[in-house]
């Protein structure tokens, strides 16, 4: 009898697909026994996939699978009858079992099958496992003429031949897994008592069983190459010299180059130097928003020429996805299934470059669901950081945590840029992870990147309108950031009354308002925005007037301004005031933005080579007050924390902690609640989504003080104005923001 993996796949077909995907993992990350300390993973890991499904030959499960109706349910997991079968292993006992907790863990963690399907203590766990074991019994004799093929597929997938396995001759031989070797194994992570499975052999075990089965079942037998050769991307005439030192820095390193000047194709030259011979080492680009990601995302797919090279990852991503797809197929189905695809290829080890957010590199050290794979890929991954100036010392402390033990523990290196990197954060980074190199512009190259005038306006920007419509009266192109977003939609009413081509851009938008500003940002004679504008986003104004800001997201804020200024030899005039408006203090720390205000007053031209200096010297104390003891607190706790996180075990608590992290909600506009559930009743849940806009936790709970919020389902409704070219509108600021 032939025996199926899925409706139309053998089991056999499955199985060996699996394996085809193992042997490119095997030569993309050779080095995992090394750094896990188990000489034999590979054969461990050979044999996980070889019987991981052997459990699909239960009778019951067949008849499943050739339901023609689609509506037989077979009530067990497959994985627990397979885990079985490593009772043929000739390995010492914690590896036996250890493959065995690989194999009974490849679709639910220990938690799951605690629940429902425990051999041990539970009397009527053990019954059903005996009464379903009975079902393999009909294919038992065809599963054991399977084991004819581990000599000759160890062979050719593993490169040697296997014969460290038995014959089983009966059912009676097959091992109970589950109280052999996973209720001892979960009951020395409540004791603390840890093992190497446990650790890092237990991580790469899990995370490529599944990515192997996860893969073949998609029909990718392969993980993807990087570019071999990223000069012939990026064929420049002449490289600047951070390019071509880029191209020459072996290692983790720092990069510090102005806005504008191509940071980007130098970091994706270091990538390339820092490969690997076989080219398989992943490649994760971090970025701190959400646009941001999307233009990268864009931009490498049109560069690379292939879209399959690059993933894309951030909570809004299938929304995006969406978006993009939609102007190609007409079909929603189609177009829903693709997203799928695509989404589901990023999040596993097949793409070998990823945009993403540092929240997507977190997730795996808090134990989420399927972290053991991210882990397992992140493994000799080369991580690019842009512009880690932009988080607050609490997300700072916890990306230097999680890069040390990326860096420690799996082999990566990292590439830390800026364009305006403070010293005190490039120290905490080179003392912690232990990175000399630093690739800069010298002095006079710095100098021709000058590009900026700056002006001290005395007052805010309420009173100082007559300035910045002068500007847009002379044709200027003009770009204003104010600190918050009411801030912000007071300027915009006010500035855009008599400017027909105007936008403004802050992170009240719903998704589908916000894509449209997006795109129409490079061409809008007034831009008004909020943080959201600071980073990566290819824009060029012709002048700016910004409110007070601490240095480093001013300079950022400049990097908007006459972009290439250098090309034309002219400098812009970019203006900030002196004063903000009285919420300012809940977003940056008072005392900073004071010392950039009298810093920049002493200022004239901004020549580039005194950037680092006016930094250093408003930063001289480094983190103080909160932020210090925000920062502090993660480098005291998170090590301990993170022990506790440990393969085949998706520990809530610890996904609490996690999604604790996002300190916002999302909500729809009641003025939108029909048009949500249309779409959500006629299954356009990716038109649904559009409707979704985040406001903070402090935001939310006075809606619900004030009682104008609706639960309906598991969407929350807000009762507030929106407009679609003012967002959502608040009566005031709450005082706590993200």
């Amino acid at each position: 009898m032939t025996l199926l993996a899925k409706p139309d796949e053998t089991l056999l077909e499955h199985t060996e697909n699996g394996l085809k995907v193992f042997k490119s993992i095997k030569e993309a990350y050779n080095n995992v026994p090394e750094l896990c300390g188990v000489d034999d993973f590979w054969e461990h890991l050979f044999y996980s996939i070889f019987f991981h499904d052997f459990g699909k030959g239960a009778t019951g499960f067949q008849e499943m699978l050739k339901d023609e109706t689609h509506k037989l349910r077979w009530k067990y997991r497959h994985e627990i009858l397979s885990a079985g079968f490593i009772s043929a292993l000739n390995y010492d006992d914690p590896y036996k079992k250890a493959v065995g907790i690989a194999i009974i863990t490849h679709h639910k963690d220990i938690n799951k099958l605690r629940e429902r399907y425990n051999t041990f203590p539970s009397h009527n766990g053990k019954k059903l496992y005996k009464k379903k074991l009975t079902e393999l019994e009909p294919n038992f004799k065809e599963l054991l003429n399977y084991f004819e093929l581990i000599g000759r597929w160890s062979k050719k997938y593993l490169g040697y031949e296997l014969d460290n396995f038995n014959i089983i001759s009966s059912m009676d031989e097959l091992q109970d897994v589950y109280k052999d070797a996973v209720l001892p194994y979960y009951i020395e992570w409540e004791d603390e008592e840890y093992s190497t499975l446990h650790g890092k052999y237990g991580i790469f075990l899990k995370g490529f069983v599944n990515a192997c089965d996860h893969l073949s079942s998609g029909s990718k037998y392969e993980i993807l190459k990087a570019i071999p050769d990223m000069k012939s991307i990026y064929n420049f005439p002449e490289l600047r010299k951070v390019q071509e030192d880029a191209l020459n820095t072996r290692g983790s390193a720092f990069l510090t180059s102005p806005t504008g000047s191509g940071k980007t194709e130098a970091s994706l030259f270091w990538s390339d130097t820092n490969q690997n011979p076989t080219k398989s080492k992943r490649v994760f680009y971090l970025l701190p928003y959400t646009a941001s990601i999307n233009a990268m995302y864009k931009r490498l797919q049109k560069n690379f020429g292939n879209k399959d090279l690059v993933g894309l990852l951030h909570g809004k991503a299938s929304y995006f996805l969406y978006k993009a797809l939609s102007d190609d197929i007409d079909d929603y189905d189609i177009t829903k299934n693709k997203i799928r695809e695509i989404k589901g290829l990023s999040k596993k080890i097949y793409r070998p470059y990823k945009i993403l957010t540092p929240f997507q590199i977190l997730k795996a050290f808090f134990g989420t669901r399927g972290f053991e794979m991210q882990l397992s890929e992140m493994t000799n991954g080369l991580f690019i950081l842009d512009e880690i100036h932009a988080y607050d010392a609490h997300t700072t402390s916890l990306i230097l945590e999680i890069l040390k033990i990326l860096k420690n523990n799996y082999n990566a290196e990292m590439l830390i840029m800026s364009a305006t990197l403070p010293t005190f954060i490039k120290n905490l980074f080179k003392d912690n992870l232990g990175i000399s190199a630093e690739i800069k512009m010298d002095k006079d190259e710095l100098e021709k990147f000058t590009r900026h005038e700056v002006n001290v306006i005395q007052g805010n920007i309420l009173d100082n309108f007559d300035a910045i419509n002068g500007d847009l009266n002379k044709g200027k192109r003009v770009l204003v950031v104010c600190n918050t977003v009411l801030r912000a939609q007071e300027v915009f009413e006010e500035l855009s009354e008599d400017i027909e081509n105007s936008g403004l851009l802050h992170s009240r938008f719903m998704l589908r308002d916000r894509e449209k500003i997006e795109k129409s940002l490079d061409k809008l004679d007034l831009l008004v925005g909020t943080q959201a504008i600071e980073v990566s986003l290819d824009i060029d104004y012709d002048v700016l007037y910004s409110e007070p800001a601490p240095i480093d997201a001013l300079i950022q804020r400049f990097g908007r301004v006459n972009r290439k200024g250098w090309d034309k030899d002219q400098l812009a005039l970019v203006n900030i005031f002196s004063e903000g408006s009285e919420k300012d203090k809940y977003i940056y720390n008072p005392e900073i933005v004071q010392k950039t205000v009298q810093s920049l007053e002493n200022v004239d031209i901004l020549k580039e080579d005194i950037i680092q200096k006016l930094v250093d010297d408003i930063y001289s104390e480094g983190y103080v007050g909160k932020d210090k003891e925000k920062f502090d607190s993660v480098q005291k706790h998170f090590e301990s924390f993170n022990q506790h996180i440990v393969p085949f075990i998706n520990d809530s608590d610890s996904e609490m902690e996690f999604y604790s992290l996002f300190q916002s909600y999302e909500v729809v506009p009641y003025k939108y609640k029909l048009d949500y559930l249309d779409e959500i009743e006629e299954g356009r849940y990716y038109e649904a989504m559009s409707y979704f806009l985040s406001i903070s936790i402090g935001q939310f709970k006075k809606f619900e003080r004030n009682d104008n919020v609706e639960l309906d389902g598991k969407t929350y409704f807000v009762d507030a104005f929106y407009d679609k070219k003012l967002g959502l509108v608040l009566e005031e600021e709450e005082d706590t923001f993200i």
